[in-house]
């Protein structure tokens, strides 16, 4: 199963450059965790419980970094949440109605 878990930092409330100096942060982690980065999604070939802990055990050890931000690093994060990639639409893509197969 292909989980994707979905990262957003609240930029509005934070300054931008500890913003970006944390998603820096964030995103290397996950990959090193194994995640692959997907524009900001990242994914993994995993069941939705372990990909959420994996997801999770980052964000907790960044928090432990107290040089990285000041305060709870969940403060910072506007959106952290996981979902089943394999339910995702690709929007950029005609309806699957319309396609056609042809044969020669």
């Amino acid at each position: 199963m292909r989980f994707a878990i979905v990262i957003n930092l609240d930029y509005d409330s934070n300054p931008e450059e500890v913003c970006r100096h944390l998603w820096k942060r964030i995103r290397n982690e996950m990959i090193e965790e194994g995640f692959r980065l997907e524009g900001r999604l990242f994914t993994m070939e995993m069941q939705n419980e372990e990909a959420c802990e994996k997801a999770r055990q980052v964000i907790d050890r960044l928090n432990e970094d107290s040089a990285l931000v000041e305060g709870d690093i969940y403060n910072y994060l506007k959106e952290f949440y996981g979902y089943n990639h394999s339910h995702t639409i690709n929007l950029l893509l005609p309806p699957t109605t319309e396609i056609r197969l042809e044969t020669p």
